[in-house]
């Protein structure tokens, strides 16, 4: 499998994950160590990384971002209309940081990657 292709199959599976997990009831939800913010800042860091390869312009990648935080935004006001999840604003912020924070590491990333890249050979792209 090509990276290419794996990274577009991870950047899919993880966005599928994210509205999947964001709806089940919170009993049905897998007991994983750590405090909640963070599983929200890295999922959402995980997801913006990995659609972030897929733009090699900054202006593109800005708006996946800033989807990306409008969609964090949408599950927690969704959410909040179940009877078995809710409404966190905090939720909200820790999915923004995970956002912002892939940005600005994708974009350094791939700014490495175009500085350092052989003029014989282009940077590598998912």
């Amino acid at each position: 499998m090509s990276p290419t292709l794996a990274f577009r199959i991870a950047s899919i599976t993880i966005l599928i994950a994210i509205w999947i997990f964001s709806f089940l009831p919170i009993s049905g939800m897998p007991n994983m160590p750590g405090n909640d913010k963070w599983h929200h800042g890295l999922a959402y860091f995980a997801c913006m990384f990995c659609w972030g390869q897929w733009f090699m312009c900054a202006a593109p990648r800005l708006k996946l971002a800033l989807i990306l935080m409008l969609m964090g935004a949408l599950i927690e006001c969704l959410q909040g209309l179940t009877s078995y999840r809710s409404f966190e604003w905090l939720d909200m912020v820790a999915n923004a940081a995970g956002v912002a924070l892939a940005w600005l590491v994708v974009t350094v990333q791939l700014a490495f990657q175009r500085r350092f890249a052989s003029d014989n050979q282009p940077p590598f792209l998912p």
